[in-house]
């Protein structure tokens, strides 16, 4: 392909995976602002659904400049050799030098912003919206009391959709952090450091409720574990009634 059309292409791709972040990310800050991923969708996505596109639009963006610098990496050389007097005058090599001085800068900023980032993160003491009171939603303490549950529950259709609203998204098939999937029931009943994290008919002895409840000892980002007491006691009365999980 000559160096026109491939020109073309690479901008082409530039601009829609420019347009799509700024797509995803209206829909990310007015559609669906924070804290809207439990309660809201968009022409059938969840907020971090629509997320998801936009990181692989950012992350193609990124991909798609990094050829274009590879592209026009003579052309690059030559202008921060014509700019500054420090590469002037020492032929190739100092044009080579140019590029791989400006590379080198790049780089080091890049890691610079990764260790920050990733140093930087420090779980709130308090969140900014308790998962049980979400913004234009009555508090729990406004609402009005709820009847007594039975003692049976409906696995697939009580406790599968708590699973699937607050666990799979990190504990699923796409991502598995610590190793651990909501979606398969042997995570929950075979030992795990020790112990299960579902004892059927002891409520006490399981540590999913205090996962979930925020009790669990030394745990990290136990906020974002935390789930509203409704379904705290949902799934004590599923373990407590024999935490079923049929085949389906």
């Amino acid at each position: 392909m000559s160096r026109g059309p491939l020109n073309l292409l690479i901008d082409t791709l530039a601009a829609a995976c420019l347009l799509t972040m700024v797509a995803t990310g209206y829909v990310l800050r007015f559609p669906l602002p924070p804290a809207t991923n439990r309660t809201h969708e968009l022409w059938g996505m969840s907020r971090h659904e629509w997320g998801t596109i936009h990181s692989w639009a950012s992350l193609g963006l990124l991909l798609v400049l990094i050829i274009h610098l590879v592209l026009h990496w003579d052309w690059i050389v030559t202008m921060i050799r014509h700019r500054f007097a420090c590469f002037q005058g020492g032929g190739a090599n100092a044009g080579r030098h140019a590029g791989l001085a400006t590379m080198a800068v790049l780089v080091a900023l890049a890691a610079l912003f990764a260790l920050a980032a990733h140093f930087g993160v420090r779980e709130r003491e308090v969140p900014l919206h308790p998962l049980n009171e979400l913004p234009g939603q009555p508090s729990s303490a406004a609402s009005a009391p709820k009847p007594p549950r039975v003692t049976t529950v409906d696995f697939w259709k009580e406790i599968m959709p708590v699973f699937q609203t607050s666990c799979i998204e990190c504990h699923g098939p796409t991502r598995q952090t610590s190793g651990f999937r909501a979606d398969q029931r042997e995570n929950f009943f075979s030992p795990r450091d020790g112990a299960p994290l579902v004892v059927p008919g002891d409520a006490a002895g399981s540590r999913l409720l205090d996962i979930v409840s925020g009790k669990q000892p030394g745990m990290k980002a136990a906020v974002a574990h935390h789930l509203p007491p409704d379904e705290i006691q949902l799934l004590k009365t599923w373990i407590e009634s024999g935490a079923d999980w049929p085949t389906r």
